[in-house]
C-alpha cells in the first residue's frame, strides 16, 4: 500500500498568478517594492502589480467589482476600513492569525493596522517662534497665513474636530466646528501636495498648516526653516493607515503572504526610520532617536485625539459643501 504525502507548496504553484495591490505612490511604493514585492515574487514566482493612486480610486474599484473583484489588497485609512468591512467588500481581520496577534491590541479596526501618524501643525520657524498649539492658528497675527489641504480628507476632518473642541464642542456639532474653522479665513492656500505649501511657507506667505506627521517629518530635511508641532490641547488627531484583504479576491493566499511581509518587522522598521510612520507591529524595536519622532506605543496612541470616524463618513457630502462655502468662501 502506497501512502500519499501532500507535496509542499512550491513557488511554481503561484507562477502565472498576478497579485493586484492598490496603494499610494512615492516612498510608500518604494519601500513596499523593496521589502514586499521583490521578496514575494522571488519566493512564489508570482507577479505583483501595484495600482497607484488615492484611497478614493481604490474604494471605487472594490465596490464596483464587489461581485467579481480583481484587486486583492487595498490600502485604506482609519475611517474607510470599518465602512468597507461593514459593506462586505473586505475581509474581517482574523484574530487567530499572526497578522492580527503581532499588532498592538485594539488597532485592527475593519482591517489590519499598517501605520500610525498624527495630525499636527507644520509651521514657519521665522514667523512662529515656538512649536504652536492649535489655538495659535487663530491668533490675529496669523490671519490670512493659514494653509489647508483640499477636502474631503483626514486633514480637513481633523481640523474640524479640533475646531469644534476649541469651541467647547466636538465633531458631532458641525455648526460649532464650521463656525470656528471659518474664522481662519482668508485661507492663504488650499494645497494638494506638500511641495506647493512648503514653497509658500519658505517664502513667508504661510505661517502654519495642519499636516499629517509622517509626510512632513520625512520632508523637513530639505526645509530647515519649517518645523512640526504635536499640539497638546487638544492632542494630535490619530490617523491610521490600514491594510485590507479584498473579500473573495482571486489570490487570497498570495494576499496573505503580501500582508505578512508588509506588516512585518523589516518593512515597518523602514516605514518608521525613513517615512516617520509609527509601527503597529509590537515586535518592532526602534532607536531612541527614531522613536522620539514617531507614534510607536499604545500609550502614545491613547494620548491622541480619536474622532468618531463612522459618524464623520456619514457627513462627508454635506461637509464638503460647507467646507467650500464656509471655510474657503467659495
Amino acid at each position: 500500500m502506497t501512502t500519499m504525502v501532500a507535496a509542499p507548496v512550491m513557488a511554481q504553484d503561484f507562477k502565472g498568478k498576478t497579485l493586484v495591490v492598490g496603494v499610494w505612490g512615492g516612498d510608500i511604493e518604494r519601500l513596499l517594492r523593496k521589502n514586499v514585492v521583490e521578496p514575494l515574487e522571488k519566493e512564489t514566482g508570482a507577479k505583483v502589480e501595484l495600482v497607484l493612486g488615492g484611497t478614493g480610486d481604490r474604494l471605487a474599484r472594490i465596490y464596483a467589482e464587489k461581485a467579481n473583484p480583481t484587486m486583492d489588497v487595498a490600502f485604506l485609512n482609519i475611517y474607510e476600513a470599518p465602512q468597507a468591512l461593514k459593506d462586505g467588500v473586505v475581509e474581517a481581520p482574523d484574530p487567530a492569525s499572526p497578522l492580527y496577534t503581532q499588532i498592538w491590541d485594539g488597532m485592527n479596526d475593519g482591517c489590519y493596522a499598517m501605520s500610525l501618524v498624527g495630525l499636527g501643525i507644520a509651521y514657519n520657524k521665522k514667523l512662529v517662534s515656538s512649536p504652536p498649539e492649535w489655538a495659535d492658528m487663530w491668533k490675529p497675527e496669523f490671519k490670512g497665513k493659514i494653509a489647508l489641504s483640499s477636502y474631503p480628507g483626514s486633514e480637513g476632518d481633523g481640523l474640524l474636530g479640533v475646531a469644534a473642541r476649541l469651541a467647547g464642542k466636538d465633531e458631532h456639532d458641525a455648526d460649532a466646528a464650521f463656525a470656528k474653522a471659518a474664522e481662519l479665513k482668508p485661507i492663504a492656500l488650499t494645497y494638494t501636495n506638500l511641495d506647493e505649501v512648503f514653497a509658500m511657507m519658505d517664502a513667508g506667505e504661510v505661517a502654519m498648516a495642519p499636516m499629517i506627521s509622517g509626510y512632513v517629518l520625512s520632508a523637513l530635511k530639505q526645509h530647515p526653516d519649517i518645523g512640526f508641532s504635536f499640539p497638546k490641547s487638544p492632542g494630535p488627531v490619530l490617523v491610521r493607515d490600514m491594510l485590507c484583504l479584498v473579500k473573495n479576491s482571486p489570490n487570497q493566499e498570495l494576499a496573505k503572504k503580501f500582508a505578512e511581509l508588509a506588516l512585518g518587522v523589516q518593512n515597518q522598521t523602514d516605514y518608521a526610520t525613513e517615512l516617520y510612520f509609527g509601527p503597529t507591529n509590537k515586535n518592532v524595536k526602534l532607536p531612541e532617536t527614531v522613536s522620539a519622532d514617531v507614534i510607536d506605543t499604545p500609550d502614545e496612541v491613547k494620548g491622541l485625539l480619536s474622532l468618531d470616524w463612522p459618524y464623520i463618513i456619514t457627513q462627508r457630502a454635506d461637509w464638503t459643501q460647507r467646507w467650500n462655502k464656509d471655510v474657503l468662501g467659495q
